[in-house]
């Protein structure tokens, strides 16, 4: 047996299987967008801890050149701890 939708049921059916076309697209598009932000923070980790490493190495060198104390970021002057 074979029955057959009216038009109006098949315009409504086809609207929803477009709907839902339209939103599993644009769901792969908000995947693939946070997986680029994703990687984008990665490396944005990954440029801080070196920052935080190269700062660390720096306050040393400094340290032991002109001793412990606070540096003024402004003026370059350090005032002893």
């Amino acid at each position: 047996m074979s029955a057959q939708l009216t038009p109006e049921e098949l315009k409504e059916f086809q609207a929803f299987r477009f709907e839902a076309n339209r939103h599993a697209s644009i769901l792969g598009e908000l995947h693939y967008q946070r997986t680029l932000v994703d990687l984008e923070l990665d490396g944005l980790k990954q440029a801080i801890r070196e920052n935080a490493r190269k700062q660390q190495a720096n306050l040393k060198t400094l340290g032991e050149k002109y001793g412990d104390g606070s540096i003024n970021v402004e003026t370059g002057e350090i005032t002893s701890a």
